[in-house]
């Protein structure tokens, strides 16, 4: 897998403009059309989250999530070619560099919404050290393959499961830590709403702000047309475990409801509570 993955980017980048699009518009028909990969999960949750819409709405939302994400994903396998033209706007960087002059390092809160690897290499590029925590990929090439890409980018990448203290390392050299805390999170999780819905959620994050007394940032990256426009809003550490976790799940609600075609619906988000 790793060796294709590396042929399969070599290509994506240093092919023509029209030959990219076309491989694009194949393996979209390929993953939407016929083998129709996760469809009944992508509108299970559509269906949870948003109750009240006519049926080819559903439909409408998930044919252009599937598009998002296979251009995300061709664009990744294709880095830096797509990375460095793509015309990314943070509206107000400044809470970023207030919250990391308090030199107690900083936990960036995030989702699987948008185009989220592109807001970490822009974060990179304007000089701050990131630490990620990803899942391990199941197949030893495709992990190998995705590190080393992300690694153009995330100075420190850590495995979720891992070492605790790397954490809490990575804050100390004050470091910005990247936590996505939209999964759902089973028997460890806090049970807050999340589109009204009674949702495991992970709570690391707010732990972790909580313990090292280090400001929590919420961020969102989302797709205008044809530039990425980025948010940061830090959140209020100072309530409960439940009432910061709270917090930040709304948070990335309002963000997906706003355009919900760019969220990663493909995760089964309320598995801990319902049956898919």
């Amino acid at each position: 897998m790793y060796f294709f993955l590396k042929a399969f980017s070599f290509y994506l980048r240093n092919a023509p403009t029209f030959a990219y699009n076309i491989t694009y518009k194949i393996i979209y028909s390929l993953l939407f059309h016929v083998l129709k990969i996760r469809q009944k999960v992508v509108l299970t949750n559509l269906r949870w989250a948003f109750p009240n819409k006519e049926k080819k709405w559903y439909k409408k939302t998930m044919k252009l999530c599937y598009k998002f994400y296979t251009k995300e994903f061709l664009d990744f396998l294709s880095f830096p070619r797509y990375y460095k033209n793509s015309k990314i706007n943070f509206s107000n960087f400044e809470v970023l560099s207030n919250a990391l002059n308090k030199k107690n390092g900083v936990i960036l809160l995030g989702s699987h919404f948008g185009s989220f690897d592109k807001l970490f290499y822009a974060m990179n590029e304007k000089g701050v050290d990131l630490t990620g925590v990803a899942y391990k990929q199941n197949n030893r090439g495709a992990d190998l393959f995705f590190k080393k890409i992300r690694e153009k980018f995330i100075n420190n990448q850590l495995y979720k499961g891992g070492d605790a203290r790397l954490l809490n390392e990575s804050l100390s050299q004050n470091n910005v830590l990247i936590l996505l805390s939209d999964q759902d999170a089973k028997n460890k999780g806090v049970n807050v709403k999340f589109f009204s819905i009674d949702s495991s959620t992970h709570s690391g994050a707010a732990i972790l702000s909580k313990r090292n007394k280090c400001p929590l940032i919420y961020s969102s990256i989302t797709k205008v047309d044809g530039s990425y426009e980025v948010e940061f809003d830090e959140i209020n550490t100072s309530n409960s475990i439940e009432n910061i976790v709270q917090s930040y799940t709304l948070k990335i609600e309002k963000t997906i409801t706003k355009s919900p075609e760019q969220y990663f619906w493909f995760h089964k988000r309320w598995k801990s509570v319902r049956n898919y």
